[in-house]
């Protein structure tokens, strides 16, 4: 197996093929036929932050941007225009990533012929061979990346710098920041660039991994001719000087970030030691990682019991050329910090004390061995792009791919050894080495500062072992039970789509299909009631709590009985909350579907309303409120939908105080009729037999009594989208003072009518995007990655918009407004020329037909077929309407649906911004629109 399996002396995977090319370069093929046609490629470059000189800051990552730019046989934008036609979107299917130690480009071709492949190999060879860096190009952008830069939340951005100078000190990566700094980005040339990207970008320095519906042999003779002519330029370079962890200096460090949570960061470090990826490895990680899940068990318990704490827990990483990394994070209720650090210290020394039971090992290898049998299962459909991504993960951690089987099989040789001192052992590991450092956030300012912080510390290093809790065993006879098997009255098939849909005496009904896009996977969900449409538009919205409904535990059983009750079983529960349903949902397979939809009519016919974790809940929900006032983007996102939905309050924002003041009971007051009315609609979509789900449904869902469905209140369907208004809606923010948030949109329409013009909305807006993307980043550098879209709802007939939005500097306000107006008022003018066309209709269509071959499309597509036969044929026409469109198609659509009148708009801007800004103009402009 060469290179990659060198050392190792677990299984290797035959399906791949490795080799190295005369030149040092690697290269990972295999063959993968699902999805049919497709092809991914990475190229992954051993070079990322920690490869740069302290004036070289942001280079990697900058010359990552470049090489988008044009090579010597490719102009800028020829990439992305070819890739396009080939049906490849930008930003998913061609993208790329720069982390401290590589650089990976991404292509996900939808066509593997030869001729694509062969054209796409060319440009991503000439991308890291032959970029050009001329003056011109450099400038564009460093625009874009001080915007990118610019557009990161500033807490973030703190925490990051705080936490790497504290934790890792001694260590390189303390003072790298992957994108640079301000300073070095302006500083950088055309020369430094280049000269960093001959020194890094070397073909021994790089591996490029293909995945996909191809002939090996092909991929393998593609690679040699586009790759094999690479020569590095000079000497290999010298590796970098990565340092060495300092156990010197100070162990805390306070930031203070006005409205933030209390939260304590603290890590453990060990020297990273690179090995092969053997049997023993495997064997010490897989008793981490056991320590690790069982000890954040314990710390789950303890959070939802009487705790100061809201939520804690730990996780390991092993990163190279940094450290082997032990982190505990704790967000503290009530600003009570040291508490929290003391309950957290009781139970790490309660692990490291003594052993854990054999009880809490085998619930843990339970759940595990779920997950390698269930990967089993599904081993035939795992998609090109996630085989690739998986090999790039497992060059980063030095591990070797294993095929599913071989994995069960190892787990199962392995499972046996994980005795209770073993996991003693690893525990141990995991709190040794420099530490604990610890990084404490706090909205304000703490007497005493870092002495006070190291002292709290201190003090909960000393603090008594914890009590364990008892183990409990639970299982589902404990359930109620159910009234006897429903009676099927009628069913009906859709041949064409493969669709059966029952309907039962009690009212509920079943819309199945069964696939084999994701094999071992049914995927399950329920719609009941009317949902948002069925609240009061006129009453504060009790949305903000409806993640507290699924965790509340069902019949007797709490959260914990319930995750004990569905250890080693594969089956989940969520609940939601949409326009027009309440929504509950879940994951599982042909054998435990009976279960998983017991546990749902369960849910639905004897809910528990815990009181206990509601007031979790509501604590988090507290202690995270003013984060939404940190930046532009998260204020934009707690106002737009008040924005979008003028008058109406299901969709403001909760006041704090609301928030403050509610009790346990409001959760059931505000969700128990929702549980209670309407009748069930069963949606069952994957790799199971209809006899079996059909049998499934009738002892469950058919099985509950008959349920009223509930009167909808003519006002509570009135939903409007905003009217035009020549000034934005103006909010601020209390982060960056260079962020700004614009959003501009039309209304246009909702309801199941005028599909072929939805769809033409849907599509003119991914050209909107597009020209927003050339235009405000490539031409302006006024924004880094501008969006669009087209959304409309069917459960409010006049409810439609047309929107564009992007986080911008605050003076390139009125920048985006007029580009947004000029584009969309040229799209209801000229058709699109037919290039720019189908470099939008492509990767729609390439899509969309990626998407219909998931559970997820058919899971949303079979929604309300049993109530709105109408949107049985917008499913039949879905990709026919894309591959039929027009040029004229678009221009109509927004010339009859947008363009007609005005314009609205919201403008985030910080807090005290010139007065200027707060008086951005946004003229209604008919004449600027038609072209006057």
């Amino acid at each position: 197996m060469g290179w990659f399996y060198r050392g190792s002396d677990l299984t290797p995977d035959p399906a791949w093929r490795f080799g190295t090319l005369p030149n040092g370069l690697r290269y990972a093929v295999r063959r993968n036929t699902y999805p049919a046609g497709q092809v991914s490629i990475r190229v992954r470059i051993d070079t990322g932050s920690l490869n740069e000189a302290d004036p070289e800051q942001g280079s990697a990552h900058f010359v990552e941007h470049m090489v988008f730019r044009g090579t010597s046989s490719f102009a800028d934008r020829d990439a992305r225009h070819i890739w396009q036609q080939l049906g490849a979107s930008f930003g998913s299917d061609t993208n790329a990533s720069t982390d401290p130690a590589k650089t990976v480009y991404q292509l996900d071709l939808p066509q593997a012929d030869r001729a694509a492949l062969d054209k796409s190999l060319q440009i991503l060879s000439e991308m890291v061979d032959k970029a050009s860096f001329t003056p011109a190009a450099v400038e564009a952008e460093r625009k874009i990346v001080l915007a990118e830069k610019g557009r990161r939340p500033e807490l973030s951005t703190r925490f990051s710098d705080v936490s790497r100078a504290l934790f890792f000190r001694g260590l390189k990566i303390a003072a790298r920041n992957t994108i640079g700094t301000d300073e070095t980005l302006r500083a950088a040339t055309p020369q430094s660039l280049s000269a960093f990207y001959e020194r890094w970008y070397r073909p021994d320095n790089a591996t490029v991994v293909i995945v996909g519906d191809a002939d090996p042999a092909m991929l393998t003779e593609l690679i040699a001719k586009h790759f094999g002519g690479w020569r590095a330029t000079g000497a290999t370079p010298p590796v970098p000087d990565y340092g060495a962890i300092r156990s010197d200096g100070p162990r805390v460090e306070t930031l203070v970030y006005p409205g933030a949570p209390y939260t304590a960061t603290l890590l453990w470090l060990r020297p990273h030691i690179a090995s092969p990826d053997t049997v023993a490895r495997e064997t010490d990680e897989l008793a981490e990682l056991l320590a690790a899940q069982i000890l954040n068990r314990r710390l789950e318990a303890k959070a939802r019991a009487d705790a100061s704490f809201i939520g804690a827990g730990v996780s390991i990483d092993r990163t190279r050329h940094v450290a082997d990394t032990t982190q505990l994070s704790i967000t503290a209720k009530d600003g009570r910090w040291r508490d929290a650090l003391t309950e957290n210290f009781a139970i790490v020394r309660d692990a490291l004390r003594a052993p854990p039971s054999q009880a809490e090992i085998a619930r843990e290898l339970s759940n595990l061995r779920l997950a390698f049998n269930s990967a089993v299962a599904g081993e035939s459909t795992v998609r090109s792009p996630q085989r690739a991504q998986q090999l790039i993960n497992v060059l980063d951690r030095g591990d070797v791919v294993m095929s599913a089987p071989a994995m069960l099989a190892l787990f199962e040789r392995l499972a046996p050894q994980m005795t209770p001192e073993r996991i003693a052992k690893a525990t141990g590991k995991l709190f040794s080495g420099t530490g604990p450092r610890l990084l404490l956030m706090t909205p304000r300012a703490v007497e005493g500062g870092n002495a006070a912080v190291a002292a709290a510390l201190d003090s909960a290093e000393k603090t008594l072992p914890a009590t364990r809790a008892g183990e409990r065993e639970v299982s589902f006879d404990a359930l109620p039970r159910l009234g006897p098997p429903g009676k099927p009255l009628s069913r009906q098939r859709i041949e064409d789509m493969d669709v059966t849909i029952v309907r039962f005496a009690n009212g509920s009904t079943l819309t199945f299909k069964q696939t084999e896009h994701e094999k071992g996977s049914v995927s399950v969900r329920l719609r009941l009631g009317n949902g948002i449409s069925g609240l009061s538009p006129q009453a504060p919205s009790p949305l903000w709590m409806s993640g507290a409904i699924a965790p509340s535990g069902l019949a007797d059983l709490d959260l914990d009985a319930m995750e004990r009750l569905l250890t080693g079983r594969r089956i989940g529960m969520d609940v939601g909350v949409a326009e027009d349903a309440l929504v509950l949902a879940g994951t599982t397979n042909a054998q435990d579907l009976p279960d998983q939809l017991r546990l749902l009519a369960t849910k639905l016919a004897y809910p528990r309303w815990d009181a206990a974790l509601f007031n979790r809940y509501k604590a988090g929900a507290l202690e995270n409120y003013e984060l939404s006032f940190a930046s532009a983007a998260a204020r934009a996102g707690r106002e737009v939908g008040g924005v979008t939905h003028p008058g109406d309050e299901r969709w403001l924002p909760t006041p704090k105080e609301a928030i403050a003041g509610a009790r346990p009971a409001d959760l059931e007051r505000a969700f128990a009729p929702l549980l209670a009315t309407g009748p069930i609609e069963a949606i069952i979509v994957g790799d199971v037999s209809f006899e079996t789900a059909l049998a499934a449904m009738a002892k469950t869902i058919g099985a509950l009594p008959a349920r009223p469905q509930p009167a909808l209140a003519p006002a509570a369907a009135a939903v409007a989208p905003p009217r035009p208004n020549p000034r934005p809606l103006l909010f601020s923010h209390k982060g960056d003072k260079d962020q700004a948030y614009a959003l501009i949109g039309w209304s246009t329409f909702g309801g199941t009518g005028r599909i072929r013009d939805r769809r033409a909305l849907a599509l003119a807006a991914n050209i909107f995007q597009v020209r927003l993307f050339d235009r405000l980043r490539e031409e302006e550098g006024a924004t880094y990655s501008p969006s669009a879209s087209a959304n409309s709802s069917e459960s409010f007939p006049a409810w439609g918009i047309f929107v564009a939005a992007a986080e911008i500097r605050p003076e390139s306000s009125a920048t985006f407004f007029r580009i947004a107006r000029e584009i969309v008022a040229d799209l209801a003018t000229r058709p699109v020329a037919p290039d720019e066309f189908a470099r939008a209709q492509n990767p729609v269509t390439s899509g969309l037909g990626r998407q219909i071959k998931t559970n997820g499309y058919w899971l949303s597509a079979l929604e309300k077929w049993t109530t709105e036969p109408v949107l049985i044929e917008h499913t039949r026409s879905h990709l026919s309407d894309y591959k039929g469109m027009t040029p004229e198609d678009i221009r109509a659509a927004v010339a009859a649906h947008v363009a007609e009148e005005g314009d609205w708009s919201m403008l985030v801007v910080p807090e005290n911004a010139p007065g200027d800004l707060a008086k951005t103009q946004q003229p209604a402009a008919k004449a600027e629109r038609s072209g006057d």
